[in-house]
């Protein structure tokens, strides 16, 4: 899939907001209604503690209340103590109405900030 150049239809859409994640702990629902096409996830997370890891994954849902791994939708699971910085390329067409992150944290309680992003583009309307 390759994400072609958005312009001025490309937007922000804060998918989980940056905050310290200490625990595993399932971000709230995004409604993506209003989006369609290519879209990059975009996972920044700092250095999470000594031997700390940090899985994180999209999930999808047509009613913001029960949620299912989205194909495609996993990031690399990041090294102990490690900042990590990563893209995936998700068709929002194809995903269900709402999105959440999902991080699971192991290796003990994690100390650094994770966020994730997408960068997609509005639909076209009149």
């Amino acid at each position: 899939m390759t994400i072609q150049n958005l312009g001025s239809k490309g937007t922000a859409v804060d998918i989980l907001a940056n905050d310290v994640v200490a625990s595993t702990a399932n971000g709230s629902g995004v409604d993506l209604l209003g989006y369609e096409g290519d879209a990059a996830f975009i996972l920044s997370a700092e250095a999470g503690s000594s031997g700390v890891t940090y899985a994180v994954h999209i999930e999808d849902s047509a009613d913001n209340s029960t949620f299912a791994d989205v194909t495609d939708g996993a990031f690399t699971t990041t090294s102990a103590n490690t900042a990590s910085f990563q893209q995936i390329a998700l068709n929002v067409s194809d995903l269900k109405r709402y999105v959440r992150a999902v991080t699971t944290v192991a290796g003990g309680t994690g100390t650094g900030a994770v966020t994730v992003l997408a960068y997609a583009s509005k639909k076209y309307t009149t």
